[in-house]
């Protein structure tokens, strides 16, 4: 069977999730990521995973040219099943002209709600976005237009509880390599650790791309309120201009370390992320309690329950269930809460370490990749 994963764009993030899956299925099906381009290039996280193919459909983001473009886009996946990476105007509805046209199935995959954004605008917001963004339909106004033709396809997947009830999604995780995420070499942790200048620290740290819906800040302060010159927040991620203000805040910024300082050490810690992620005393997976967030389940997570780390989070979406028995929930935007958490655990170094191993032994039996690999296998089977 041919299977064409179709994304919005491919120098979006989503393509990585595209590639684990499109990894998993093969070799037992023909496997393609196809989507426009606009960026000019597939994203330089991931742009040595897979081998992506460009659709040249330049205009698709302005309306008129865009019909002719999505036909375009149409006609260039030739899946008997098509994963449409997310339900927007550049993916979804050329999935579904060729399910119209050829027959084909179509799946939708949904890792968020993206038309939070629409809905939390007020009637005077909406009438402002519509009028600036009318002609775009690739654009935040038109996503709930798009997102109610989610009903054509033939399975939607969603990450969520959320995504569930909003979408009538099957709940997929994209699961984590147990084999590759998992613990470290204690000499090679301590000799990156060094080569940071971070020896002599407890660490907490948080394995991703900050974003304010993600609840970081409230750790920092945490660390801030616990006093402890020993403590340090490492960010794994990306020094954007949101974690440079951060870094600079008066009270928490001197608690805060990022070491990629260009995309070229970005991209190396993105490669050789469980040995960073080894790093940490406690890992954690902060989320702010906003309807986005609400309807995302961070992939992350499951890298840091493979870790065999201690683990805190924020008691929002899915996360108290993934992590019940073994991880600290904690209510978000709470930094005194979340500083009680780090403290309890790194106070106590066996008791986090069994957490750790929990963690471990659940991920290893219900979100390993082996496990994503066969629920997605038993999909193309169903839609055959």
């Amino acid at each position: 069977m041919k299977v064409t994963f179709l994304v919005p764009d491919l120098g979006w993030p989503i393509v990585g999730i595209a590639a684990r899956m499109a990894k998993y299925l093969r070799p037992e099906h023909d496997v393609e990521i196809v989507g426009p381009s606009l960026w000019g290039s597939p994203n330089p996280m991931y742009s040595d995973e897979f081998a992506y193919r460009a659709v040249d459909c330049p205009r698709i983001y302005r309306f008129p040219e865009y019909f002719r473009e999505v036909r375009k886009l149409s006609r260039a996946v030739q899946g008997d099943v098509i994963l449409a990476m997310k339900a927007f105007g550049s993916n979804l509805p050329a999935a579904l002209l060729a399910k119209r046209e050829r027959g084909c199935r179509v799946v939708a995959y949904l890792d968020e709600w993206d038309g939070a954004v629409a809905a939390s605008w007020s009637w005077g917001e909406r009438v402002k976005h519509w009028a600036k963004d009318w002609a775009h339909p690739c654009n935040n106004a038109h996503v709930p237009r798009v997102e109610r033709r989610l009903r054509e396809c033939d399975v939607r997947l969603g990450t969520t509880r959320f995504l569930r009830e909003k979408f009538d999604a099957r709940i997929f995780h994209i699961g984590v390599e147990v084999d590759r995420f998992q613990p470290q070499d204690p000499a090679a942790v301590e000799a990156l650790k060094q080569s940071l200048g971070l020896q002599g620290k407890k660490l907490v740290v948080f394995g991703g791309v900050v974003r304010p819906h993600k609840g970081v800040e409230a750790f920092a302060e945490a660390l801030a309120a616990m006093g402890r010159a020993d403590c340090l927040l490492l960010i794994l991620g990306p020094r954007s201009a949101y974690v440079q203000s951060m870094m600079e805040h008066p009270v928490y910024g001197k608690h805060i370390r990022c070491p990629a300082t260009s995309a070229e050490e970005n991209l190396k810690i993105h490669h050789d992320m469980p040995l960073h992620l080894a790093l940490g005393d406690v890992l954690i997976v902060p989320l702010a309690d906003t309807v986005l967030s609400r309807s995302q389940m961070p992939c992350k997570v499951f890298e840091a329950m493979a870790m065999g780390k201690p683990i805190v989070a924020s008691a929002v979406s899915d996360l108290a269930e993934v992590l019940d028995g073994c991880g600290r929930l904690i209510e978000p935007d709470r930094p005194d809460r979340a500083a009680q958490a780090l403290a309890e655990l790194l106070d106590d170094p066996r008791g986090a370490s069994q957490m750790g191993a929990r963690a471990r032994a659940r991920c290893m039996e219900r979100y390993d990749a082996a496990t994503s690999r066969r629920t997605l296998l038993a999909l193309l089977d169903e839609l055959r």
